[in-house]
Parts: C-alpha cells; structure tokens; sequence
C-alpha cells in the first residue's frame, strides 16, 4: 500500500471526472502545501501542513475503497480541531504579513470546505452515495484503475 500514491491517483481521477473539483482542490490544497513548507519553523505551518498531508491520505484511501464516495469530506474532520485554534493564534499572537494572510486564506478556503462536507455526508445518508460529476469518469470503478 503506497498512501501518498493512493491520494495522487484521487487528485488524478478527480481531475479527469470535474474540473471545476479539481480547480477547487488546487485552491484548497495547494495553498497550504506551499504555506506550510514556508513557515515550516512555526506552529501554524507544521500543523496546517501535517493536517493536508493526513487528509490526503484518508481521502486517498476512501477514494481507493469506494471512488468517488461523498464520505472523502469525512477526510476533512481533523480541520473542526485546527481550525478554530488556527483562528484563535491568527487573532491572539502577532505574526508575520504573510503568515496572517496565508493563515486567513487557509481557514477561509477549509471553512467552505467543511460546509461542502456536511452537505456531502449528509447526501450520503440520503442513499446519494457519489458525486453527480462523477459519471463523467465513465463508471464508479474509474478510480480502481490503477497506473502500475
């Protein structure tokens, strides 16, 4: 089992289903990428980074299991702890420019995400258990295929 290979091939089968999902991860996900390898030397970077690196894995791994399930957002669950302390260290501790805005634009960026999230689960539980773009992937087993 290769994690960080597993949430590549997601990154990639989302890409070819949805571009505006895949422009949305970009958003998301790259930001804090870059973000946290800056301020790698605060606690905000490292955690922020370590956070994106465990959600792509869960996600990765939930996409590999069942591809395009709406339970990925379910990746995202480790943000409802770090995103209100994120919130309160940008609000309480005096920091860098860029670090404020990067942090602002993080916690922006994951507070609509989680909204996406709530909404995902629960149209799972409504029995919608894939995302309607998804079938332009052709079928469900598209992120089954895998490159060897």
């Amino acid at each position: 089992m290769n994690l960080l290979r597993d949430a590549l091939l997601m990154i990639r089968d989302i890409g070819k289903a949805s571009r505006v999902v895949n422009i949305w991860g970009a958003l998301l996900n790259v930001p804090q990428l870059i973000g946290g390898l800056v301020f790698i030397t605060t606690a905000e970077g490292q955690l922020v980074l370590a956070t994106l690196i465990l959600t792509l894995v869960v996600a990765g791994q939930i996409h590999k299991k069942t591809p395009f399930s709406r339970l990925i957002g379910l990746c995202h669950l480790p943000w409802l702890a770090l995103l209100p302390w994120l919130i309160d260290r940008l609000l309480t501790i005096e920091h860098p420019v860029q670090l404020q805005v990067w942090g602002y634009y993080v916690a922006a960026t994951i507070s609509i995400s989680l909204v996406f999230d709530v909404l995902d689960v629960y149209r799972y539980a409504k029995g919608q258990r894939t995302f309607s773009w998804a079938s332009k992937a052709g079928s469900a087993q598209q992120g089954s295929d895998r490159i060897a």
